[in-house]
């Protein structure tokens, strides 16, 4: 144990003492092309080493062609961001979204840690929609007025942005074979995908479209001290307040928390996590909407408890759960969720299997905090009896056991209404497991477009961060294949809706509009 605890305070004092320029200059320089094969092989040998369903759905014998042509190809110096681009697609036609390949990011010197400057994404404000391989601004989240909401965006410092959008659809994937995810996500993170393939600026060009106008906007990446302004905001009116204003003030503050603590809020979007609300299309009908952009952030257990109370109470037969754009999270909210919307008995998940027995411990032991690292350390003895109680191996494989792996019971109050799921090709992971227990057991109607997340489940779990040596290209590797007891045939699919309603237009809901009308016709 002192001997491990010694290596590890070694590593960790070499790489605090390694160089943030010598580390920028590594990922900005040329590599040599027998650098990069040997990070080729490096990343294979990973994805080899720890990905428990690395074959499902590309052949072994096809993916070793991918690689070995990659390698072969590599004749030249070149750089980690141009690289990243060639090896993207070959992670990509693994074809599991949850495998996942960035290039490396620009660390900050000294200087800029001391001055506390944050740069900031340019394309953040707006959230971008793709149609039909056009990009449209959904919304805009800055203070800039004049990039109008529903505006098209033509072209990115003179590049036609729809050959953009062509160009990134081959870096990324989803689960198995659907059509439905890539386009959805090479639109919500068009920024992303934009500044990962180009030479950072502290200004783009963007041309626009609005009915018949066009017009450019420069964006701008920020450089702003953090909690400066604020900081100068608080001393300039500060001011002493009595004790019961105190308290009330106190009150308050509690009370806030614990609001965004239950549905979950972002301050930049000012959108909640998780939304409800009721429809009310006429005098006689409640509708009970229930909009989840994501299962996470927060604490989900009263959002769902209260949620199901008020349908009750209002005697709402219908409901309508939105998961569009929702990518996923946690597997105990949606397991929370499942149980007010079934009346029997059920297993959530199967065991999840795994490539070795402590794969677990893997994303920790190579995690870049020292104080993780330590403890895994430390917590090792208690680590291997829990790896007892949870991991067994069947057939030659160990398996990993959630609670959810149990049987498990429905909620005492669980809705026997009917219920409509809406669903799009960012509908990914939790959002598809969910949909998968929904649609096998015959309790919703979905409508909207094919899920991104596959029917017959998906490797995530954990991940594995993985760093290639000279490049400094990163990945991250799913650990565990979550499955539900539901499977279908083909594989390779997701969760196709009941009624097929695309999105054509940004200005109005077309699959929302659709369940309502048929609600009140029922």
């Amino acid at each position: 144990m002192k001997n491990k605890l010694t290596i590890y305070f070694l590593i960790f004092i070499l790489t605090s003492c390694a160089s943030t320029e010598k580390y920028n200059q590594q990922i900005t320089k040329l590599h040599s092309p027998k650098e990069l094969r040997n990070d080729v092989d490096y990343a294979y040998k990973k994805l080899q080493k720890l990905h428990p369903d690395l074959y499902w759905y590309i052949s072994k014998d096809n993916l070793d062609k991918k690689f070995n042509t990659l390698k072969n190809s590599l004749n030249k110096p070149t750089s980690s961001k141009d690289f990243y681009k060639q090896l993207a697609p070959i992670i990509a036609s693994i074809k599991q979204g949850h495998t996942a390949i960035y290039p490396p990011y620009r660390k900050k010197t000294k200087e800029e840690k001391k001055a506390k400057k944050k740069s900031e994404n340019p394309f953040k404000p707006l959230n971008i929609q793709n149609i039909n391989t056009k990009l449209f601004i959904k919304k805009n989240y800055g203070k800039d007025s004049t990039l109008i909401v529903g505006s098209e965006i033509i072209s990115i410092n003179n590049e036609n942005t729809q050959d953009l959008v062509k160009s990134f659809q081959k870096l990324s994937t989803g689960d198995g074979y659907n059509e439905t995810f890539i386009p959805r996500i090479t639109g919500r993170y068009f920024g992303s995908y934009y500044l990962n393939t180009r030479k950072q600026k502290d200004s783009i060009l963007i041309k626009l479209k609005k009915n018949d106008s066009i017009y450019s906007r420069y964006l701008y990446a920020k450089y702003a001290k953090k909690n400066i302004l604020k900081k100068n905001i608080k001393d300039t009116t500060k001011q002493k307040l009595l004790k019961a204003e105190k308290k009330l003030a106190k009150k308050r503050k509690k009370k806030n928390k614990a609001w965004v603590h239950t549905y979950g809020y972002n301050n930049y979007t000012k959108e909640k996590t998780r939304n409800f609300k009721f429809i009310k299309p006429d005098s006689t009908i409640v509708v009970s909407y229930m909009k989840i952009r994501g299962f996470k952030n927060g604490g989900y257990k009263k959002f769902y408890k209260e949620s199901f109370l008020k349908i009750d109470s209002a005697n709402s037969n219908h409901l309508i759960i939105d998961l569009r754009d929702n990518l996923g999270g946690r597997l105990g909210e949606i397991d929370e969720l499942y149980s007010y919307l079934t009346d029997k008995e059920y297993v959530f998940i199967e065991d999840a299997k795994m490539t070795k027995r402590a794969s677990f411990i893997y994303p920790r032991m190579h995690s870049k905090s020292w104080l993780k690292k330590s403890l895994t350390t430390l917590l090792y003895p208690a680590v291997i009896v829990y790896q007892g109680l949870k991991v067994k191996k069947k057939e030659g494989s160990p398996y990993f056991r959630f609670k959810q792996s149990k049987a498990r019971k429905p909620k005492s109050n669980n809705y026997k209404g009917n219920i409509y799921v809406l669903i799009n090709g960012a509908s990914f992971s939790a959002s598809s497991i969910l949909s998968t227990h929904l649609k096998a057991t015959e309790r919703a109607t979905f409508v909207g477009e094919e899920t991104g997340g596959a029917y017959n489940g998906t490797v995530a779990g954990l991940f594995a961060p993985v760093e290639l040596p000279n490049s400094k290209v990163k990945m991250k590797i799913g650990l565990m294949t979550i499955k539900t007891p539901h499977h279908i045939s083909p594989d390779g699919f997701g969760i196709k809706p009941d009624v097929y309603i695309p999105t054509t237009k940004l200005e109005k809901d077309e699959q929302l509009e659709w369940v309502i009308n048929d609600i009140v016709n029922i």
